[in-house]
């Protein structure tokens, strides 16, 4: 029975590395980049047609938009991998101090 704050601590102390490893994989994820890329090179070949066209003006207005969602989303992403981070490192901690506490 007395192995078992040492088993309790070395869990948490597991699920803080993978917490902060997941953390790591958001933050450093690009999966919307390559979106936010695509569509800035579309926006530039509409605003072209813009000038041109009386009818493009709402759709560049709605790219416009999309643009600044997609940014947002990835400062939320980032955000989010960063809190992760933190739990991961307080459950380091405390593990760490679960088991030599005992």
């Amino acid at each position: 029975m007395e192995s078992m704050p040492k088993i309790m601590a070395g869990i948490i102390f597991g699920l803080g590395v993978i917490t902060v490893i997941l953390g790591l994989v958001i933050i450093m994820a690009k999966e919307y980049h390559e979106t936010l890329r695509v569509l800035s090179t579309h926006s530039t070949k509409l605003s072209g047609r813009a000038i041109t066209e009386e009818g493009m003006g709402p759709v560049l207005d709605g790219m416009s938009r999309l643009m600044d969602a997609i940014r947002r989303l990835i400062a939320t992403a980032v955000g989010v991998g960063a809190f992760l981070c933190l739990i991961g490192v307080g459950m380091f901690v405390l593990g760490y101090w679960m088991f030599v506490s005992r």
